[in-house]
């Protein structure tokens, strides 16, 4: 016996164990804090967008009330309500150069078809635009907006016709102190103006912003693939960008420039454009990627420090402990019974080697006792087989003196009186003489075939098979007759010779063997009846005589053929009932199942 080495030891198998459960603890740890800081990350992303949404919704409404609020204020003077150039000048481009970081110009269209402006770019000349000779403002779409609303607006965009540029115009029709219609005000924004709004954003994990038309048209943004404004104006590309617009704000997941990215979007009032806030989706989640993999790191390294530190601490506190007491086991099996473990510990394997050593003593000692009980259990073993040896060789002698008083008693008792009725016969009738010998001989063949089976210990020869019951009433017949005991039958028992074996056969011959001894010794009867009949699953025999009988209650001496009659019939499954009285003859009745069922030893 020892500790197995290698892949298969406690050691390895411990160690293996404690780095298998904190592997599977170290990875579930690992996905539930990414789950954890990734659903963190995403709302923090999420509250991000959603507060740059509201700062540029609130500053695009800010820029817009307070465009409104000039265009209002231009509106209401004696300049504007008289269309007078000179006047206006001064006063519109006082206004562009204020606001010079969002206007590009502002200007009056009038009624007669006739375009007052100023504005500042390498397009004006003295701040005063250049237009084509037919130029008429009101079938710009400026104008065409203005004319569409009573109040302020702000026009679709559009390309300029004095510059190559796209831009919007926020617009408010002019009517003088009686309500006649003057023209339109008209404040120009340069789309690409609208990007400085979504550049000071400074929107954090390197996002993007965007502004949509009402149609999902770009206006502005800052995109990489949207930095150049086009016109017509392109159409943002999203899955069902549709119905997410008619939601008003939400959010959804695309890939932008080659970027999967997540998208937060509002819808601006009053111009009724849309907010969107691009944040790209690796951007969200480097810093959890970076945070798990230094805990990774970290985690690897504490596992191979915990490995080391496993392996050497079950090394000494398992696997040593083990081993010595494997030592001390192989030296028992080896012969060493005196060897033991040595406790230098007070830890659970100290304890273990004291009750190990305590069993060691207890076995031993049992051991000796047991070596001294098998030592006497051995001896009377065989002084009860001694006994069993005796008690079967006066089992056996009891046998053959059974077999041979039944079998061959009644053989020499037939061959005694027909040696005695052939004598007489020498005087009396000759001729008898031929079948007395022939009776005197065939008794003494069948005593010395009896003789055969109870010395050999063999199994009865089967003699007759086919009408037993006739042949035994013959036997008995003879036997009676040479005594010149009258002899009377009745059979009311169907042939039994399917029902009985040969060993059940020949055990009857026997009893009726006897039977027929005993009447011709002893009872000095001159008539005898037998009776056979079947009573219910029993085949009776009921044998009389009205000889000199005896008493049943005293016991019988000199002699055995009773108890053997009893014995047999017993052996049977039978039983054997005997009336008599002195002087009254005897009546024995007999009863044995029917069937082929083995001949038993009785209880």
């Amino acid at each position: 016996m020892k500790i197995a080495g290698g892949f298969g030891g406690i050691n390895t198998k411990f160690t293996f164990l404690i780095l298998f459960v904190t592997v599977s603890f170290l990875v579930a740890t690992y996905f539930i804090s990414f789950g954890m800081m990734r659903t963190f990350s995403l709302q923090t992303a999420e509250e991000v967008a959603l507060s740059i949404l509201d700062g540029t919704d609130s500053r695009i409404r800010s820029q817009f009330v307070n465009f409104e609020s000039l265009a209002r204020s231009l509106a209401a003077t004696r300049a504007v309500k008289t269309a007078n150039p000179v006047e206006m000048r001064d006063l519109f481009l006082s206004s562009v150069l204020a606001w010079n970081q969002y206007i590009r110009a502002i200007y009056l269209g009038t009624a007669e078809g006739k375009m007052i402006e100023w504005g500042h770019g390498p397009e004006f000349i003295d701040n005063a635009p250049t237009f084509p000779p037919d130029y008429d403002p009101r079938v710009r779409p400026w104008y065409r907006s203005a004319m569409k609303t009573e109040g302020f607006g702000v026009s679709p965009p559009y390309r300029y016709a004095s510059v190559d540029a796209l831009g919007i115009t926020c617009v408010l029709q002019i009517k003088d102190g009686k309500g006649k219609f003057i023209g339109v005000l008209g404040i120009d924004i340069l789309l690409d103006n609208l990007k400085t709004i979504l550049t000071d954003l400074n929107i954090p994990k390197r996002g993007s912003a965007l502004i949509l038309g009402e149609r999902g048209e770009i206006i502005a943004g800052t995109f990489v693939s949207e930095a150049s404004a086009q016109y017509p104006l392109k159409r943002f590309e999203a899955p069902d960008l549709h119905e997410h617009l008619e939601k008003n704000e939400g959010k959804f997941r695309i890939r932008i420039d080659g970027k999967d990215t997540l998208v937060y979007y509002r819808r601006s009032e009053p111009v009724g454009w849309f907010l969107l806030v691009g944040l790209p989706y690796d951007s969200i989640m480097f810093s959890v990627r970076q945070t798990l993999t230094l805990i990774s790191a970290v985690e690897m390294l504490l596992m191979g420090l915990l490995t080391v530190a496993l392996s050497v601490i079950s090394n000494r506190l398992i696997s040593s402990p083990l081993q010595k007491l494997v030592t001390v086991i192989n030296k028992i099996e080896g012969g060493e019974r005196d060897t033991r473990i040595m406790i230098s510990s007070n830890d659970e394997f100290a304890l273990l080697g004291r009750e190990f050593n305590k069993l060691v003593d207890t076995v031993e000692g049992y051991s000796s006792s047991l070596e001294s009980k098998v030592k006497e259990r051995t001896e009377k073993l065989r002084m009860l087989q001694r006994e069993n040896t005796r008690l079967r060789i006066t089992e056996e002698r009891q046998r053959i003196y059974r077999d041979m008083h039944d079998s061959i008693g009644a053989k020499l008792t037939n061959i005694f009186f027909c040696n005695n009725v052939a004598r007489n016969a020498v005087e009396l009738n000759p001729e008898k003489l031929e079948g007395l010998f022939d009776d005197i001989e065939s008794n003494c063949m069948d005593a010395v075939q009896d003789l055969k089976e109870i010395i050999g210990g063999m199994k009865p020869i089967k003699r007759v098979e086919e009408h037993f019951l006739e042949s035994l009433i013959d036997s008995i017949g003879n036997r009676l007759a040479n005594k010149r005991v009258a002899f009377g039958c009745k059979n009311r028992a169907p042939d039994i010779d399917a029902e009985f074996g040969s060993e059940a056969k020949n055990e009857l011959r026997k009893i009726f063997d006897e039977l027929v001894s005993n009447v011709m010794k002893h009872s000095g009867a001159d008539k005898i009846s037998l009776t056979i009949d079947m009573d219910e699953s029993f085949l009776r025999f009921r044998f009389k005589d009205n000889g000199k009988g005896f008493d049943v209650g005293t016991p019988a001496t000199g002699g055995s053929g009773l108890s053997n009659i009893r014995f047999r019939v017993e052996r049977m499954g039978g039983t054997l009932a005997i009336r008599s009285k002195p002087e009254k003859g005897t009546d024995f009745t007999i009863r044995v199942p029917s069937g082929k069922s083995e001949v038993r030893e009785p209880a």
